[in-house]
């Protein structure tokens, strides 16, 4: 055996202080410096993307709500052989008998809201927050002055203001009528259901929105209104020789009338979300023509519909 195999061994020799020295140097200000900067650098060619990202999310979520009141509309017909209404008024404003209330209380018991439809306190009803009634691109569901809210608008063609009836969604009956359902169906789209819209979002101005003096974009409940009322039905108004076309959401302390009398509109960067009476929804430019615009509004005109 060798003996010196069996001796003490002498302990590891450590790292000098200079090899530490070296092993722990950090980086220096000028490194962190670029660090950051480059990391800024990423953060601002990577937030645009994320907002884009978002926003095409919130425009897809707000398309499925468009769609899931398509259905309801749908159901609605199929069950009772009528659309739903643009409301009534002969009960007051808002209106008393249920009958006048409109499409966004029409719809219930076809969008699973049948308790609520049923539900016999108009203060509660109103005071309920239905989410599919909200665009996401906007606002999240939250009460304004007690009262819930929606987003989107029935088409009443070119005459929402008025006793018109060349939309998809018009004045519904007085109660004291036989007809309780209104009158328009599907048989009276003459233009075919794939070129009417049958609700889409509407304009509402940022400053005043849900706000109980904004008299021509966002002040009443979903629930009955009134009949002539923007708060749920939108169209297409003539001025001049052309018509008034959709708009991006304003941001005006006093708007003029026409930037929001009864036009449709959204929040979304580029155009606004319509269900057509086919059940297909589609994002409409804000700068499409507005002869063509007008078309997809009026049921019944007979005139080709141009590019959306």
């Amino acid at each position: 055996m060798d003996a010196s195999k069996c001796l003490p061994q002498p302990p590891p020799l450590l790292p000098s202080k200079h090899h530490w020295s070296k092993r722990l140097r950090g980086f220096t200000l000028v490194e962190l410096l670029v660090v950051i900067a480059i990391i800024g650098v990423l953060v601002a060619l990577l937030l645009p993307a994320v907002q884009a990202a978002r926003e095409s999310a919130r425009r897809t979520q707000c398309s499925n709500h468009l769609k899931q009141l398509a259905l309801g509309f749908h159901n609605h017909h199929d069950t009772y052989g009528a659309l739903p209404t643009a409301g009534n008024g002969t009960t007051g404003n808002p209106p008393t008998d249920r009958v006048e209330w409109g499409w966004a209380y029409e719809v219930l018991p076809f969008i699973e809201q049948t308790n609520l439809f049923e539900n016999t306190n108009n203060t509660q009803v109103r005071a309920t927050i239905i989410k599919g009634y909200y665009c996401p691109s906007r606002r999240a569901p939250a009460l304004f002055n007690n009262t819930a809210r929606t987003d989107y608008a029935g088409n009443a063609g070119t005459r929402p203001n008025s006793d018109g009836n060349n939309g998809a969604v018009q004045k519904g009956p007085d109660p004291s009528t036989p007809n309780k359902r209104g009158s328009v169906g599907f048989k009276d789209l003459i233009d075919g259901t794939s070129n009417t819209i049958l609700v889409a979002e509407k304009l509402v101005n940022r400053p005043t929105m849900g706000g109980a003096d904004d008299d021509f974009s966002d002040n009443e409940s979903w629930a009955g209104p009134g009949f002539v009322d923007s708060d749920v039905i939108r169209g297409c108004l003539p001025v001049g020789s052309t018509w008034y076309t959709p708009l991006k959401d304003t941001n005006v302390k006093n708007p003029p009338e026409a930037a929001l009398y009864y036009r449709f509109g959204s929040s979304h960067p580029g155009g606004f979300n319509a269900a057509f009476a086919d059940g297909a929804v589609r994002l409409m430019r804000f700068e499409l023509d507005a002869t063509t615009f007008m078309r997809a509004c009026v049921r019944n005109d007979g005139q080709v519909l141009g590019e959306l």
